[in-house]
């Protein structure tokens, strides 16, 4: 039986998930630009983007506008 394909929008958001949780990524810290990313990860910049919309919803990541994308302080 053929197993299920991950997108790659969870693979890159599971990826800085574990980088946040390890300390790779600190709160306070910029993330990668949406370019870098896609870049890094060989994919588009819509699939970089939904893969940090995913981190903003859990809030684990931050946006600030004009400034980037942050790892969120710890509550």
């Amino acid at each position: 039986m053929p197993r299920e394909r991950v997108p790659p929008y969870l693979t890159i958001a599971a990826d800085l998930r574990e980088k946040i949780a390890d300390g790779e990524l600190l709160p306070g810290e910029q993330v990668p630009s949406l370019d870098a990313l896609s870049e890094s990860y060989h994919v588009s910049r819509t699939t970089a983007q939904r893969a940090v919309r995913v981190l903003i919803a859990e809030g684990l990541l931050e946006s600030r506008p004009r400034w980037g994308t942050f790892v969120a302080e710890r509550r």
